[in-house]
């Protein structure tokens, strides 16, 4: 009898951390380490299925079951079959949707631009709550992307333009507890057993009780032209030591006990982006110096830094010994994490039609592009969208890669 009932508890054990496992969200995880293992991807990948949305993809898609959900600038959420691309259905909102989905319990829960919380089912698409915030609102011309929620635990967290971090109840919507930043946050929050994280606009990357109550806030250092120092992009969470970027040029890591400083690492002339960790490795996309770091996590160490083409603003997806990412030449690559290098792997047709008015035949930026654009560096970046550019965060599915693009695309490769 007793072998009975250790084999019922083993069970409900297994049980519950298998349905741990389905929530899904940014970065696969709630910490945020977008690692994957044992996925057979093919060196030469194909195009599965290509679906078009009426705006462009800034969030990134999410798979769960045999779904692939994303929101687009045309205000819609769409859920598809991830077989075949077709829409099982869409959820149409006040506004653009460039929040990335967090899945768990059936429920699915995402921030519209509209300053609402949704959360539909995850099935159907019905309505089940909605929570409204104070308002959303853009910081500048590179502040592409919303804050994607956080579940865990029967909570969701956000981050909002109203310059608050949210904790939900999951179930019915109810305010659990606000805490106000300095200015917009919308890094996605990084859950910990213990910690909500997440960085804001103010330059303050603050660490959170569960309860909502201030653990300690970190002041990033600025510079010259970003004096803030403002912290864009969600953070990554791993043992003690949690660690994000900045726009003043540098890649912090902090003790999550008490944020008090293991290292910085500064990367001149280029804003870091959104770290990855694979095993004793931190994959750092990069903006302006054209490049993604890899350090080592513990001293902060340069091990490599790979050239790419163009600026990067998602993560890079890991699998195994191999990183995927997009950048905003609206081409797909792969970092060979064991050699060090990059190569592109899928390139859009738009960036294939557009890209030689930007790029010489050598693959670098064409000298006169300042003066084509009037020396107007807004102008030039909405310029860039016009190759399809890649905002989103690979999401690997066995042996299938899923991402959107600005050319309102989203795609499945195979």
């Amino acid at each position: 009898m007793k072998y009975l009932f250790s084999f019922f508890y083993i069970s409900l054990f297994l049980l519950g951390a298998r349905s741990a496992l389905y929530a899904q969200q940014l970065a696969r995880t709630a910490d945020r380490q977008n690692v994957v293992s044992g996925s057979k991807i093919t060196n030469k990948l194909q195009l599965k299925w290509k679906v078009q949305t009426g705006g462009l993809l800034y969030g990134s898609p999410i798979v769960y079951e045999d779904q692939v959900f994303i929101g687009s600038c045309d205000s819609t959420l769409y859920a598809l079959d991830k077989h075949n691309g077709s829409i099982i259905w869409r959820y149409k909102t006040g506004g653009e949707v460039r929040s990335t989905v967090a899945i768990d319990q059936q429920m699915l829960f995402f921030l519209s631009s509209d300053g609402i919380f949704y959360a539909l089912d995850v099935h159907s698409g019905t309505l089940l709550w909605t929570f409204e915030t104070q308002g959303e609102r853009l910081y500048d011309t590179w502040d592409y992307f919303q804050s994607s929620p956080a579940v865990e635990a029967g909570t969701v967290f956000f981050g909002s333009g109203d310059h608050h971090v949210y904790a939900l109840d999951a179930k019915s919507g109810k305010l659990i507890w606000k805490f106000k930043t300095g200015g917009i946050v919308h890094a996605a929050p990084t859950v910990t057993a213990k910690e909500v994280m997440v960085g804001s606009f103010d330059g303050y990357f603050y660490c959170l009780e569960k309860n909502g109550d201030l653990r300690w806030k970190f002041k990033t250092i600025g510079e010259h032209y970003f004096p803030k120092g403002e912290i864009q992009f969600h953070a990554v969470a791993a043992d003690s030591s949690v660690y994000f970027g900045s726009r003043d040029f540098n890649m912090y890591a902090l003790k999550i006990k008490d944020g008090s400083g293991h290292w910085v690492y500064h990367q001149p002339g280029s804003w870091t982006s959104v770290p990855s960790l694979a095993g004793k490795k931190l994959i750092v996309t990069m903006s302006d110096s054209y490049s993604v770091l890899v350090l080592d996590p513990v001293y902060g160490g340069k091990i490599v830094e790979p050239a790419v083409p163009l600026n990067v603003f998602s993560s890079a997806s890991i699998s195994d010994s191999v990183a995927y990412f997009g950048a905003l030449d609206g081409t797909l690559y792969q970092l060979d994490l064991l050699k060090g290098e990059i190569f592109p792997v899928f390139q859009l047709d738009l960036s294939k039609k557009n890209s030689a008015y930007f790029f010489d035949e050598e693959g670098r930026l064409k000298s006169d592009l300042q003066d084509r654009y009037g020396h107007d560096i807004h102008k030039l970046f909405r310029g860039y969208l016009e190759m399809g550019s890649i905002f989103s965060t690979v999401w690997i599915d066995d042996a299938t890669l899923y991402f959107g693009a600005a050319d309102g695309a989203i795609y499945a490769l195979q």
